[in-house]
C-alpha cells in the first residue's frame, strides 16, 4: 500500500516526566544521607582486591589472574592483569616484560567477554608496543576480533594477515594454522574466497611444517574451500568430511567439528539439496547448544533460515530467523548489562585513589552541596509541575498521531480495492498490449503511464516483494516488465516522489500493520518486526518510521498495545 505521511505540527517526544520524578527521589536520599558514602563503597572492592595481591611479584599476580579466570572469577582476574601490566618499565628483563604482554592481552580478552571493546582495543594495542615477535599474532588475532565485531572486515583482515605473518616467521605452525583457520572462515563467511586462493596455495607449499593431525586438519579446510570457490560441491563435501574425521584427535573437538559441518551445509544447499543440509545444520544445532557456542548457533539459524526459505517452507524458515533475531536479540540486553557493570568496575578499579583522596575536600564541600541541592530541588519541582503539564498536552496530540496513521491505513486499504476493482474492469474492455507491456518508444504515454502504473502498485501491494532487503527498482522493473527508466520517470510524474521514498513507505506501512496486530505479532520485537520488513539498519528503520508517522516505533507500538487492551477489557 502506498503510506501517506502523517502531520506533525507538534513534537511527539514526551517531556521526561518519570525520569525527572526518580531523579528528584534520588536528590532528596542524597540530601537526607551522608553524600561522601558512596565513593568509599564505589571504591572498597577495587581497592580490596587491590590490596590483596599487589604484593605478589609480577609473574605471581599473573598466574593468580590466570587461575581466577579458570573459576569465572572475571573481576578479580582483571585486577591481576592490570596489576601486572602496570608494572611495565621499559629497562625490565626480559621475561617479566613478556608477562607484561601476556596479561595486557588477557586483560583485552577479559574486556571483550564484557562487551567492552573500547577498553579491549586499548589493551591489546599496548600489548603490541610491548611484545617479542612471538606474542605478536596474538595480540594481531584479538584486534581482528574486535574488527570483526564491528563487521569493519577490511581491517579484520589486516591484522590476521599481520598475524599469520608473524607466526610464520616465528614458525610457530599451531598459530599460523589457527590463523589461517579464521581467515578461510572469514573470506567464506563473506563470500570472498577469492581473497584466501594465494594463502591456500602458499600453505601447500610448506615443507618443514610438522604434518601433524592440526596440519591435516587444516590442509584438508584448504582443499574443501578451493573446490567450493571453483563449484565442485561434492570435491569439497568430501574434504570436509575428512577434516572432521581427522579432527576426532584434536583437542576442543566440537570447535573444528561445528564449522566444518556449516560448510557441508552451505555445499548442499548450493546442490539444492536441502534435505541433507538440513541434517547438517541439525548437527550444528545440537553441538552449538550442547558446547554454549552462541555464535555458531546464531549462524546455524541464519542458514536454516536460507535453506527452509530456498526449500519452499516459509513457516520453519520464519521460525529459524525468529530464533536467530532472539538469541541476537537476547545477547546484545546480557551484554549490554554486563558492560555497564564492569565498566563502573574498571572505573572503580583505575580511580579508586583518587576518590579516597578526594573525600577530605568533599566533606568541606558538604555545607555547600546540601545548599546546592535544596536550591536545585525548588527549580525542578517548578519544572515537573510545567512538565507534568506538557505531558499531557503531549500525550493527546500522540494519540491524534496514531489514530490519524491507523486511519491513513484502511483508507489506503479501501483504495487499493477499488483500484483492483477498476483495472479489472479496464482489462474487460482493453486487450493488453502484444509485447507485454514493455515500452520500446523513448517517450511514455498517458496510457502507457496509467497501464505501468497499475502495475506498480501491484507489486508494491505485495509484502513479500517490497520487505525483501535486496529488493531495488531494477527488481521492481523486472517484475512489471518494463525498465528502470520509466518506473522512475512514472513514480515521479504520477506519485510526486522517488523510488526509494516509495519503498520506506510501503515498508513503514506494513510495520505499522504489523505493530496493530498484536495477536500475531505483539511478541516480537521491533527489531525483528523491521528487520522483516526489509530494513536492515536499526537507526535507519527508526529514523525513517518517524519521518513518516510522526512518531516513534516505540511510541507506535505502544500505543497500539494500549488500544488492544483497552478493546479486550
Amino acid at each position: 500500500m502506498f503510506f501517506c505521511r502523517a502531520h506533525k505540527e507538534r513534537p511527539c517526544a514526551a517531556p521526561p516526566s518519570k525520569a525527572l520524578c526518580r531523579l528528584l527521589a534520588v536528590l532528596v536520599v542524597m540530601t537526607v544521607l551522608q553524600p561522601l558514602a558512596w565513593p568509599l563503597r564505589a571504591a572498597d572492592n577495587a581497592t580490596a582486591y587491590y590490596n590483596k595481591y599487589n604484593s605478589l611479584s609480577t609473574e605471581q599476580v599473573y598466574k593468580q589472574g590466570m587461575k581466577e579466570i579458570q573459576a569465572g572469577h572475571m573481576n578479580e582476574a582483571m585486577v591481576c592483569f592490570t596489576i601486572a601490566a602496570g608494572r611495565y618499565v621499559d629497562d625490565m628483563d626480559a621475561k617479566e616484560k613478556r608477562t607484561c604482554a601476556y596479561a595486557l592481552n588477557n586483560a583485552g580478552a577479559v574486556a571483550m567477554l564484557r562487551s567492552d571493546y573500547s577498553m579491549a582495543f586499548s589493551y591489546f594495542t599496548k600489548a603490541i608496543e610491548i611484545a617479542d615477535d612471538s606474542l605478536l599474532y596474538q595480540s594481531f588475532n584479538n584486534i581482528a576480533g574486535v574488527y570483526l565485531y564491528f563487521n569493519d572486515y577490511a581491517n579484520a583482515r589486516k591484522y590476521l594477515n599481520m598475524a599469520y605473518e608473524t607466526g610464520f616467521r616465528q614458525k610457530d605452525w599451531n598459530s599460523m594454522y589457527n590463523t589461517l583457520h579464521n581467515m578461510l572462515d572469514l573470506d567464506w563467511d563473506t563470500d570472498s574466497l577469492q581473497n584466501s586462493m594465494e594463502r591456500i596455495a602458499r600453505f601447500r607449499q610448506l615443507k618443514e611444517a610438522p604434518h601433524d593431525e592440526q596440519y591435516q586438519y587444516i590442509a584438508s579446510i584448504c582443499d574443501g574451500m578451493e573446490a567450493y570457490h571453483h563449484h565442485s560441491y561434492p570435491a569439497a563435501i568430501k574434504h570436509f568430511e575428512k577434516a572432521i574425521a581427522v579432527s576426532q584427535g584434536l583437542p576442543f573437538q566440537s570447535s573444528h567439528e561445528i564449522p566444518v559441518n556449516l560448510y557441508i551445509a552451505n555445499a548442499y544447499l548450493q546442490q539444492h539439496d536441502y534435505g541433507r543440509a538440513t541434517h547438517y545444520l541439525s548437527l550444528c544445532e545440537k553441538a552449538s547448544k550442547e558446547n554454549g557456542a552462541l555464535d555458531m548457533l546464531i549462524k546455524t539459524y541464519r542458514y536454516q533460515s536460507l535453506c527452509y526459505a530456498e526449500a519452499g517452507d516459509p513457516v520453519r524458515s520464519r521460525e529459524a530467523k525468529y530464533r536467530y533475531m532472539e538469541i541476537r536479540d537476547s545477547i546484545n540486553n546480557a551484554n549490554e548489562y554486563g558492560k555497564i557493570k564492569d565498566m563502573q568496575f574498571f572505573h572503580d578499579l583505575g580511580n579508586y585513589e583518587k576518590q579516597v583522596a578526594r573525600l577530605t575536600s568533599e566533606k568541606k564541600m558538604h555545607d555547600t552541596v546540601l545548599f546546592s541541592i535544596i536550591g536545585f530541588l525548588l527549580v525542578a519541582l517548578v519544572f515537573l509541575v510545567v512538565s507534568l503539564i506538557q505531558n499531557r498536552k503531549l500525550k493527546r496530540s500522540n494519540k491524534d498521531l496514531f489514530d490519524k496513521n491507523v486511519a491513513l491505513l484502511r483508507q489506503e486499504e479501501v483504495e487499493q480495492q477499488l483500484r483492483k476493482a477498476y483495472a479489472y474492469k479496464k482489462e474487460q474492455l482493453e486487450a493488453m498490449e502484444s509485447d507485454n507491456g514493455r515500452y520500446k518508444g523513448s517517450n511514455l504515454t498517458d496510457e502507457s503511464r496509467e497501464q505501468l502504473l497499475a502495475r506498480i502498485r501491484d507489486v508494491m501491494h505485495n509484502p513479500a516483494e517490497f520487505c525483501q532487503e535486496d529488493f531495488t527498482i531494477e527488481r521492481l522493473a523486472s517484475a512489471i516488465g518494463s525498465n528502470t527508466k520509466y518506473v522512475s520517470q512514472v513514480i515521479n510524474e504520477m506519485l510526486g516522489k522517488n523510488f526509494n521514498t516509495l519503498l520506506n513507505e510501503q515498508r513503514i506501512g506494513e510495520v505499522c500493520k504489523r505493530l496493530v496486530d498484536t495477536e500475531h505479532y505483539g511478541s516480537m520485537t521491533l527489531e525483528a518486526v523491521a528487520a522483516e520488513a526489509g530494513f536492515k539498519s536499526r537507526s535507519h528503520f527508526i529514523r525513517t518510521f518517524k519521518k513518516i508517522t510522526g512518531l516513534t516505533p516505540s511510541q507506535y507500538q505502544r500505543m497500539a498495545k494500549e488500544k488492544f487492551e483497552a478493546r479486550q477489557a
